[in-house]
């Protein structure tokens, strides 16, 4: 009697844990890594298996802290950047006449700098501060692309 009693529970105990597992299962799920405190880095992959994109962004969620500010400073993008494709990685950066770019599309500034292996893209924000008188911009996220691996 036992052992049915031990049985029963233990496949009543399977079936909870397995349904859990399963319970995300129709999301994508994504990789990312806690490069600095509160700033995450997220790869994707070729179809060979090497790093063809790494998006970097602030995390806003921990169940320590809630971060409200989004914004990356100019020093940390910078860092992270070269920690992540260090200059010998990258190559040189490129000669061409639209290699750095800015773009403007409402409030939001895209920045392009582009080396000859990689490019990196800067997302901001603009924001109206009225009792200043003054527009700062923000740094959200920003994009690492491999120019020789397909994402």
């Amino acid at each position: 009697m036992k052992l049915i009693a031990c049985g029963a529970a233990a496949t009543i105990l399977f079936i909870a844990l397995t349904s859990q597992g399963n319970r995300f299962a129709k999301y994508k799920p994504v990789e990312a890594y806690e490069i600095r405190r509160g700033v995450l880095i997220m790869p994707r992959y070729s179809a060979s298996g090497e790093v063809c994109e790494i998006g970097i962004e602030k995390r806003h969620y921990s169940p320590e802290v809630i971060f409200l500010d989004s914004d990356l400073s100019s020093d940390e993008v910078d860092a992270i950047f070269d920690e992540l494709v260090p200059a010998d990685e990258r190559g040189p950066k490129s000669k061409d006449f639209a290699s750095d770019l800015i773009t403007l599309s409402g409030w939001g500034i895209t920045t392009t700098l582009t080396y000859e292996n990689v490019s990196l893209q800067i997302f901001a924000k603009q924001l109206s501060h009225s009792s200043r008188n003054e527009i700062t911009t923000e740094t959200v996220a920003a994009t690492v692309h491999w120019k020789n691996r397909k994402c």
